[in-house]
């Protein structure tokens, strides 16, 4: 899969415990924030409305019902995966983005890292 780079992005280097953190972002409140709308199944699961495939979501994992092309991004043949999945293969974010996002959703005390680890990304600048 070819990852989007804008001329002007940096590359960030995340923590292991950061990208675990972001994974395990439940997806319905963040999805809800971006403009996607439900409907309640059962056991916990969602559609999402108004996608070019049947999407489902629970807590932090997603299945494409459909033949995995639900967003700008053509799949890499995956119709299931984590949060960071979705944002990358549905909504065309690079994982950057993806990761970025997610962790505005963790709160700072509970990062997914476990006590002493740090869990801050170190940033470079592209030359």
């Amino acid at each position: 899969m070819t990852w989007k780079r804008s001329e002007t992005s940096r590359r960030c280097a995340w923590a292991k415990a950061d990208i675990r953190c972001a994974r395990q972002v439940a997806l319905r409140p963040v999805l809800e924030d971006l403009g996607y709308q439900f409907t309640e199944l059962r056991n916990g699961n969602y559609l999402i409305h108004h996608l070019a495939a049947e999407i489902v979501v629970k807590d932090h994992f997603w299945i494409c019902k459909g033949d995995g092309s639900a967003g700008p991004v053509p799949a890499r043949n995956a119709t299931s995966g984590n949060a960071i999945d979705f944002l990358v293969e549905v909504q065309g974010m690079s994982f950057s983005q993806a990761v970025e996002l997610l962790l505005s959703y963790c709160v700072a005390a509970e990062r997914c890292a476990k006590p002493g680890t740090a869990s801050e990304r170190t940033t470079t600048t592209e030359i």
